[in-house]
């Protein structure tokens, strides 16, 4: 749907020309004309209960809506002179303007094109004005544009009769009684409607949900514009618009602005939302009974997935979709956004600066506060969307073209509107004084440059685990059989100290029948060798009693692996629960960890960034993740010269809901060595470099120990103070650096 109204819809009451002319020249002025073809058309009252009239332009299809002073300045245009008109209008009216005001109203005339003129010069600047390169061109549509496909009033008018049975009250009713049965229906197959969407990754399903997609946005653009043709507008061009290069429908139903009841504009606006909603509650009805396959899951789509992004996206006030048409007509305030953002931006300049400056216009306290809410929400939604735009643009071009786009995005539609706000507010300095806010604006600006140009800030904050400085898990060497478990929880143990005993019946077995066939090789080459005749028999049998023995020396030396030993000194903690002798344990079940005696070390990684900054020998502060756990004081001791390829931590990994991200999953760990942390193919998107650091004895304790578990947190690192405009060039200009790298 689209409604296009331009900026100066109404000129202000008090309107007066910038600067006096001479009173000589405005006796002997005579202003254009009227156009004929102009329309004048009644307008739904003001918010005062004044009436008003809409002008229409047909040429372009515009419309413009006035007030009663304005019109009475129209009723007696035909004086042709300012003075004359003014005094026409005091003499029959109950308003009394001057010939500045003439000239103010005539200036909002010719500024839209709605007079005789034959002032060519004129019409040529505005040409030129209207006209742009090609590149600039596309630097302002390339967002959005229109391509119109069909004009389908005569079609309209020739078949709205038979849709006039869909606004009765009769199928108002039926689309509620089919809405309450098809909730019934879901409610009992709940389970099996949540998995219905299964089948759109087929082909065939693909194909349906396109079409499905396409009809009911037909649909949607059709309920528009039946609906304007029963109010009696005209439905000029329907056809696809461009945003962001995906391709939306529209319907021009401009002409709804001619409708005098508000109800009925927002009954145009709100009719393919509707239409849409209909849609889906006979195809939830269908769904129920449709058999499994892709005509069932275009029904599903239909009942969920269509509507719910329709109204996601149609009823967002913020762009000019169907909702911003809405709640323009629900507020009566045509123009919504170009009146809301002029209110917002003089209540900013009071804010900061006190001018004592009139509001731009005249309105009640409480539709005021709506209008800036809404202003001030739209100016955040858009920043963050343009935001989100030129990362689209920037990701989905080819690199040059990206960078290109993305510069453009950011400096045409996020740095130019902050730049116009500082160009009109250079414009005022004359209005400026020296005032409480003021003073305060000034203040705070001075604190803002101050904290983003000295260099305040000194430490480095780097994501880390705090962790014993060495620990291993213990494993079977294979699966066996537990015998005895020699040491408990918490128990220190010194390195090669028994930890478990284990027994494997079938590496008995096999080490009995190797001893039983060396026994056998043994006697047989004892008889052979009293024969020379065997001698080729005994150097063979030989070497079969050489691999037997060695078979049976890899049996013995797996029998002693069967006593776990303590990989390193320290303290025996996570120890498995129901260790019981008798249990079958596997290779992959951690039997226990032993945690070298110390306080541990903080282990981390820090950014390109900050990477320079540190230096060894610092002061740190490490903050556990837990608030309740206590900070603990460390030192850097090692910094990693080269960026690491994988996360060795996989704790601080994004994967695990850590703070470094990082691309890939975590791999198998089992096995840990000694003082290691297990291996991971988890690798960083961004290069970060690996930091290690003491942690210091606790002030309360001169206990040595190591923490519990691994202990995620920050640790506050003192380095190199740098400022925040410092610190963002060097990020931008390594990632221009590394963009720009073609």
């Amino acid at each position: 749907m689209s409604i296009a109204i331009p900026p100066a819809a109404s000129p202000p009451a008090g309107l007066r020309a910038v600067g006096s002319a001479p009173a000589d020249p405005l006796d002997s002025l005579r202003l254009p004309g009227l156009r004929d073809d102009l329309v004048l058309l009644p307008a739904p009252a003001g918010q005062d209960g004044a009436p008003g009239w809409t002008i229409h332009d047909p040429v372009r299809n515009r419309y413009f809506r006035i007030g009663p002073e304005a019109f009475a300045l129209i009723a007696h245009w035909h004086h042709a002179n300012p003075r004359a008109i003014a005094a026409a209008v005091a003499d029959n009216s109950l308003f009394e303007p001057t010939a500045q005001d003439i000239m103010g109203f005539y200036q909002f005339l010719v500024a839209n094109n709605l007079t005789v003129t034959v002032d060519t010069a004129f019409l040529a600047r505005q040409a030129a004005a209207r006209h742009t390169g090609w590149f600039w061109w596309l630097v302002h549509n390339y967002l959005f544009f229109r391509i119109p496909l069909v004009r389908p009033d005569r079609f309209l008018s020739a078949t709205v009769g038979l849709v006039a049975p869909l606004y009765s009250r009769g199928w108002m009713g039926l689309v509620l009684l089919t809405a309450v049965l098809a909730g019934l229906l879901v409610a009992r197959q709940w389970d099996a409607f949540l998995h219905t969407f299964q089948h759109f990754f087929s082909p065939e399903g693909l194909a349906l949900y396109g079409v499905t997609l396409l009809g009911t946005k037909i649909c949607h653009e059709l309920g528009h514009a039946y609906t304007a043709k029963r109010f009696g507008c005209r439905v000029p061009t329907m056809g696809v618009a461009f945003l962001v290069m995906w391709p939306v429908l529209y319907t021009d139903t401009t002409d709804a602005w001619r409708l005098v009841s508000r109800r009925q504009r927002l009954a145009v606006g709100a009719a393919g939302m509707l239409t849409e909603l209909m849609i889906a509650v006979f195809a939830t009805l269908a769904w129920s009974f449709l058999p499994d396959g892709p005509l069932r899951s275009a029904a599903y789509f239909l009942a969920t997935v269509s509507w719910i992004t329709t109204l996601a996206i149609n009823l967002s006030p913020f762009m000019r979709f169907d909702g911003y048409y809405l709640l323009s007509d629900a507020l009566d305030v045509p123009n919504l956004q170009e009146r809301a953002f002029a209110m917002a931006r003089w209540k900013l300049r009071e804010w900061l600066f006190g001018l004592g400056m009139a509001p731009p216009e005249q309105m009640p306290a409480a539709r005021r506060r709506i209008l800036l809410a809404y202003s001030y929400v739209t100016w955040v939604y858009r920043l963050m969307l343009f935001l989100g735009i030129a990362l689209l643009v920037y990701h989905v071009a080819i690199k040059v073209l990206g960078i290109l786009l993305f510069a453009i995005e950011i400096g045409w539609f996020v740095a130019r509107p902050f730049l116009n706000e500082t160009k009109a507010w250079w414009g005022l300095r004359d209005r400026f004084h020296v005032n409480l806010r003021t003073g305060l604006t000034l203040a705070g600006l001075a604190a803002a440059v101050g904290l983003t140009l000295l260099p305040v800030t000194s430490t480095v904050s780097v994501p880390v685990v705090w962790r014993a400085s060495g620990f291993a898990t213990v494993y079977a060497p294979f699966p066996a059989r537990l015998e005895e478990a020699l040491v408990a929880r918490g128990q220190s143990v010194v390195e090669g100290e028994p930890l478990f005993r284990l027994t494997a019946p079938d590496l008995e077995g096999k080490l009995r029948q190797a001893e039983l066939r060396i026994a056998w090789m043994q006697e047989q080459i004892a008889r052979l060798t009293a024969s020379r005749e065997q001698l080729d028999r005994v150097r063979a049998m030989e070497e079969d009693l050489a691999a037997a023995l060695a078979e049976r020396q890899g049996l013995l030396d797996s029998r002693n692996r069967l006593v776990v030993r303590a990989p390193l000194s320290g303290t025996v903690r996570d120890m498995e629960d129901a260790l019981t002798p008798g249990r079958w344990i596997g290779p992959k079940l951690p039997l226990a960890m032993v945690v070298a005696p110390g306080n541990g070390e903080l282990v981390g990684y820090v950014g390109e960034g900050d990477f320079d900054r540190l230096s060894l020998g610092a002061g740190a502060q490490f903050h556990p993740d837990d608030p309740l756990a206590p900070r603990r004081a460390a030192k850097l001791r090692a910094v990693d010269p080269v960026a690491v390829s994988v996360l060795d931590v996989p704790a601080l990994a994004s994967v695990n809901g850590g703070p470094v991200a990082v691309e890939g999953q975590a791999g198998p760990q089992p096995g840990q060595q000694h003082g290691g942390s297990g291996r991971s193919a988890l690798a960083p998107v961004e290069a970060v470099y690996r930091i290690t650091l003491d942690v210091e004895p606790a002030a309360a304790s001169t206990a040595r120990e190591g923490p519990e578990r691994v202990t995620r947190g920050i640790v506050r690192v003192a380095g190199e103070a740098r400022s925040i405009a410092e610190r963002f060039w060097r990020i931008a200009a390594s990632v221009l650096i590394r963009e720009t790298g073609f």
